[in-house]
């Protein structure tokens, strides 16, 4: 499936179309697709008596993983998997229900290498899906995802959130050349004992604590093609040289360069879908970040990932009011990038006004989302809850976004 990249100041899908996404969500409650897990005896003790070993862990280090041999099965479909318990926090393994990442190794699974089967509260149920939906109307390459019942060793876990991990795999399927994508980390996401190609580097601090915030990582995700090691050992260097000018460089030099390095329409882009839900989750260069190299055009571009609905309502009180605040970044090189590139804020705000004036229906595809999810298990009262919540923290966001962009004009930089 090829990429779109529109170029036009705004251009959406009407609302209608959005219930018409691919991806499962939304349609009759007994529509859900079905997977299964069997897990011989051996393993399965092996996978219990380790969850229970982290119960008490607050992060799940890189080099403290479990894979243990399973089946997967799909609409009658076995394949000879690899799994274990997935995410570096213990909202994916401390309560009744744990998230899963499954490789297939001898036989891809539609096309997929690697999946993620993840509890559906830490994507906040359905708001991952509607991003990866405004994330499509907006241009971005981005993660599809859907909903879907597991059965373990015949016994119905319940509800999960699918989707695809980053592979050469996923980027041959949405029409992207192999290429590296790069995450970010720091401190306590460190990748010291990961074999993937890394760099390390100290980020700078800031006025108020000089001149080293913390150390971290750029990790290379092994998207490259294989057969050419060099390049992909150049693209590190370059992804290091392009992290240099956004810690060290100047304003001028940023503005200057910036463009050499990101696809800076698809940056005002990423960073209107992350505003327009009010989450700082991917905002900056940190674990949450999917940045890829395109080898055709020599420009990184931001594939959002594990987005959140945050309150941008409290955001606002904590900034004590002030609108011209709301939306500044707190990492510092996403903030240097807005502060330095002329008329990227400017862009920013019209891409993000069209969000607004789709908002409703945005919000309507939403609740239609958790409605069927409701319907479908009327018993997880956690649902229920957690939707009606969301759904009032979207209609707040959408005054509030509202009011920041009727600020008087040129009140953004």
């Amino acid at each position: 499936m090829a990429r779109v990249h529109p170029r036009a100041p705004w251009i959406l899908v009407p609302a209608l179309a959005l219930l018409a996404l691919a991806s499962g969500a939304g349609a009759a409650p007994d529509a859900l697709p079905l997977y299964r897990l069997h897990i011989e005896a051996g393993p399965l003790r092996e996978l219990t008596a380790f969850r229970e070993g982290i119960l008490d862990v607050a992060f799940l280090p890189p080099d403290r993983r479990l894979w243990i041999p399973a089946e997967f099965e799909a609409d009658g479909e076995r394949y000879p998997v690899r799994i274990r318990i997935r995410g570096d926090l213990p909202a994916h393994w401390r309560e009744d229900k744990h998230s899963y990442r499954v490789k297939f190794d001898d036989r891809l699974f539609r096309g997929r290498r690697e999946i993620n089967l993840i509890v559906p509260w830490d994507k906040h149920y359905g708001v991952e899906l509607l991003q990866t939906g405004i994330a499509r109307d907006l241009g971005l390459a981005s993660f599809s995802g859907r909903f879907v019942d597991l059965v373990i060793n015949d016994e119905n876990v319940g509800l999960y959130y699918e989707n695809e991990h980053p592979t050469r795999e996923f980027l041959e399927r949405i029409g992207l050349p192999a290429s590296s994508i790069f995450t970010f980390a720091s401190n306590w996401t460190l990748y010291l004992s990961k074999p993937y190609h890394h760099v390390m580097f100290a980020k700078p601090g800031s006025r108020e604590f000089p001149p080293i915030s913390s150390v971290g990582q750029i990790k290379q995700r092994r998207t490259y093609d294989p057969r050419d090691p060099a390049l992909a050992h150049r693209q590190l260097e370059y992804a290091t040289e392009f992290f240099e000018l956004l810690c060290e460089g100047s304003r001028e030099e940023i503005a200057g360069r910036a463009g050499r390095f990101l696809d800076l329409d698809g940056f005002a882009r990423y960073v209107a879908l992350q505003d327009f839900l009010g989450t700082s989750h991917g905002m900056g260069l940190n674990d949450n970040t999917r940045l890829y190299l395109d080898p055709t055009t020599g420009l990184f571009e931001f594939m959002p990932w594990d987005t959140r609905l945050m309150s941008l309502r409290e955001r606002l009180e904590a900034k004590a009011g002030d609108l011209d605040a709301l939306l500044e970044p707190s990492d510092t090189t996403f903030l240097e990038l807005l502060n330095a590139v002329p008329g990227l804020r400017a862009h920013r705000d019209a891409l993000l006004r069209g969000l607004v004036i789709e908002g409703e229906a945005y919000r309507a595809r939403l609740a239609g989302i958790h409605d069927g999810l409701v319907a479908r298990h009327p018993e997880d009262e956690r649902l229920r809850k957690r939707s009606a919540e969301l759904d009032q923290m979207f209609r707040d966001n959408l005054e509030v976004l509202a009011a920041y962009l009727d600020r008087p004009a040129g009140a953004s930089r």
